[in-house]
């Protein structure tokens, strides 16, 4: 590679260096013996993380590539990486009050910009290097902050489960992406997708070491039980930001690698998927009913909400040219509507004192009635009823099934989304129909700021979601 393209390359990934620049800062300003040290560091990260969301939007107008083409900087990417910088802005205003009286609150700040920055790799790559990078970037840092409160057992205990299961998920990606190069003599994706062959036994084992890799990050079955132990252990606005973030940033790199090129393997993969989507969606449903924490409850849900975007990818690779964009637009959905319920759980918590039950919730609609009002917001969101941006979103997501001619799998995603159904309005029984058992928190400026624009997020593109479909339909009009 020539210095001027190095230099132009470098240049392209300014919102990344962004994002690791600040973090060493951050890092170094932690050292400093000075009072208000954690606010410093916290305005440095909001501010870093809304500069490169700026920077971000001219990739949608201005799309490149970097690094000889092992970084795709086009729409695809720029619109999942609004997702993880959204995902990181709520993450640090409601980590502001849950972790107030933290240690090293500058190191945790760090690496929610690290882990931001390796999922922005993540969503660029084009060859398998550059997303093994990222992917260990992102993962090295979620270990580290699921186990952050060190305080708590479960917190740490958190850590270790994750360190752990996500090591070995890695060791099994690696090995595939060792098999795929070893069949095919390049680590480019659409060079291995074209490379298909069915009697390879290197290309088919690691290809299904490869799709297991993925599953695990995005929390599917039969790969999805590490999710609710982990979820439940560590500090709630990080297991907000796992929910959302990590899994956006799984969906992404699956979406690149399945959709990059023409891949005559994909009637296998799609049956593949389809089984896969069935079972996370049911047994995700089914364990979420039975739980007694609100915040197990939504970790099981998020195995649910994986499987219904898994029936977007199906119908894709059965020809239907518009799921991939529900896909996208229910990623965003689940974005809003998902940080938004564990923004709930954060206002009316400290980091050593947590409201994840439903009893902690009872009463909350005579204390804290806007609260209550917003908690009903995104469970109805969730649940996927009207007008909220979750009915929209569901809406797509079953329509493309539909129009795949995938009627079974589609009725098995409503009936599953009925289902959901009971567990979201049950957490709003206890929130209006039971007495208050319990003091809540104090009134938190910056943790009801992001609830209330959360709510608005999730009301307002329900009611007007033409704008946020149509950069979902630009996105996936990349490939």
């Amino acid at each position: 590679m020539e210095l001027s393209s190095l230099l132009s390359s470098t240049i392209s990934i300014i919102p990344e260096l962004v994002l690791v620049v600040t973090s060493l800062v951050i890092i170094l300003i932690g050292t400093i013996k000075i009072s208000n040290i954690s606010s410093y560091s916290f305005f440095i990260s909001i501010l870093c993380v809304c500069l490169v969301f700026v920077l971000n939007l001219c990739r949608f107008s201005e799309p490149t590539t970097a690094f000889s083409g092992a970084l795709s900087l086009d729409v695809f990417s720029a619109y999942f990486n609004s997702i993880f910088l959204i995902g990181a802005f709520f993450t640090l205003l409601l980590s502001k009050d849950y972790m107030e009286e933290s240690e090293n609150i500058s190191e945790y700040f760090a690496l929610i910009l690290l882990c931001t920055a390796g999922m922005m790799f993540l969503a660029s790559a084009k060859e398998f290097m550059s997303l093994f990078i990222g992917f260990e970037i992102m993962s090295i840092a979620v270990y580290i902050l699921s186990g952050f409160n060190k305080k708590s057992i479960r917190s740490t205990e958190s850590g270790i489960k994750y360190l752990v299961l996500g090591g070995f998920s890695s060791a099994i990606l690696l090995f595939g992406i060792a098999l795929l190069y070893g069949a095919t003599g390049s680590i480019y994706f659409n060079d291995i997708v074209n490379a298909f062959d069915h009697t390879s036994i290197l290309y088919v084992t690691g290809s299904i070491m490869i799709l297991t890799g993925f599953l695990f990050k995005i929390g599917a079955a039969p790969l999805h039980q590490w999710v609710p132990d982990i979820y439940e252990g560590a500090p709630t606005p990080i297991t907000a930001y796992m929910s959302v973030a990590v899994k956006a940033a799984g969906f992404a790199i699956l979406l690149r690698v399945l959709f990059e090129g023409v891949n005559i393997a994909h009637q296998g993969i799609s049956t593949a998927i389809l089984i896969v989507s069935i079972l996370t969606m049911t047994i995700g449903n089914i364990s979420a009913i039975t739980q007694k924490s609100i915040k197990r409850m939504l970790a099981y849900s998020s195995i649910a909400h994986a499987g219904y975007a898994l029936i977007g990818i199906i119908a894709q690779l059965n020809g239907e040219p518009n799921a991939l964009s529900g896909v996208l637009y229910y990623l965003y959905a689940y974005t809003l509507m998902n940080m938004g319920a564990f923004a709930i759980l954060c206002y009316l918590s400290r980091e050593n004192r947590s409201f994840n039950d439903y009893e902690h919730i009872s009463g909350l609609w005579q204390r804290k009635p806007y609260t209550a009002i917003c908690l009903a917001i995104f469970m109805f969101s969730l649940a996927g009823i009207p007008p909220t941006i979750g009915f929209f979103a569901k809406y797509r997501i079953f329509l493309s099934a539909v129009e795949a001619q995938l009627y079974l799998l589609a009725v098995i995603g409503i009936l599953n989304s009925v289902i959901s159904a009971y567990y979201y309005l049950r957490v709003l029984v206890y929130a209006f129909m039971h007495n208050e058992r319990h003091t809540f928190e104090p009134y938190k400026p910056i943790s009801v700021m992001s609830i209330v624009i959360l709510s608005i997020g999730t009301l307002l593109f329900g009611l007007f979601p033409l704008y946020s479909i149509e950069l979902a339909i630009k996105a996936a009009n990349t490939f």
